[in-house]
């Protein structure tokens, strides 16, 4: 068993700390109904399912992959920083597209603790980088054109519904509908996550490193991410919101997709060869 850098190490125990207060989001959006009271009901839908699905599947993600980052310098660093990236970007979404509400200052604590732990990984993972993809391992194709079509898919959705509304004067159907000013997500996803789906496409197709690293914590990001958008609109269906059934298997399939060749990369990713300073 090698021994982890220590950047490593105080990223995995804020990770705990940042898995328990993601929890008290989640208990207190579950269970205090002013907490969402001055939302639409279809964006209160989407809160209550991404807050149970934080709290059954993204807190004890966080919980799990902070132990396997404090104790290996291997991929536990890469599955981590997907699980905080995942936290980055939905805290985001509850500090600048939820109404304000008493958990205001949680929010912005918990985002702050967020990005610091996914700094500190990131230093880690200059430092020290994460095992290379062998030769004979993950399909670098099959995992390459997964990014790129989920990033250029997200982008043309995404900018389907902006461009028009820009070109009428109009703001888009998915911000009028959560009555907001801006769609977060759109925000999120054009700015962050959607060019680093095409980044590491490229990197990736070119071997190089980076790609590999930024590959392997793309799909555990994607993992977390399509697997709570399908939950979220479960919920709406139970709350009687309108919520597209072909759209919930999209997610769930995305899920299973990212999910099976993330664990092709961890079954292939060789050990590092020796422990750390």
């Amino acid at each position: 068993m090698t021994r982890a850098d220590p950047l490593a190490r105080l990223g995995a125990e804020l990770a705990l700390v940042l898995a328990t207060a993601l929890a008290a989001i989640s208990l207190f959006g579950i269970f205090l109904p002013s907490t969402y009271a001055r939302e639409t009901p279809a964006w209160a839908a989407q809160a209550v399912g991404q807050d149970w699905f934080d709290l059954l599947v993204a807190v004890p993600w966080l919980a799990l992959t902070s132990r396997r980052a404090d104790r290996d310098a291997g991929t536990g660093r890469l599955l981590l920083a997907g699980g905080v990236l995942y936290a980055v970007y939905e805290l985001v979404i509850y500090a600048f597209g939820v109404h304000f509400n008493a958990l205001f200052l949680l929010y912005c604590g918990t985002l702050g603790l967020a990005l610091l732990t996914l700094l500190l990984l990131g230093v880690s993972l200059l430092r020290f980088p994460a095992p290379a993809w062998p030769a004979a391992g993950p399909p670098v194709k099959t995992v390459a054109g997964l990014l790129f079509g989920t990033g250029a898919l997200f982008a043309f959705l995404w900018l389907a519904e902006i461009l028009p509304a820009l070109v009428h004067g109009q703001a888009p159907a998915s911000v009028s509908i959560a009555a907001l000013p801006t769609n977060p997500v759109h925000v999120m996803d054009l700015a962050v996550i959607l060019p680093a789906h095409v980044a590491a496409a490229a990197m990736l197709l070119q071997r190089r490193p980076a790609g590999e690293a930024l590959a392997t914590l793309l799909l555990a990001f994607g993992l977390l991410m399509s697997a709570s958008i399908g939950g979220m609109l479960l919920v709406m269906r139970l709350r009687a919101v309108p919520a597209s059934s072909g759209v919930i298997l999209g997610m769930a399939a995305l899920a299973v997709v990212d999910g099976m060749l993330l664990a092709r990369v961890l079954r292939a990713t060789r050990p590092p060869a020796r422990a750390l300073p």
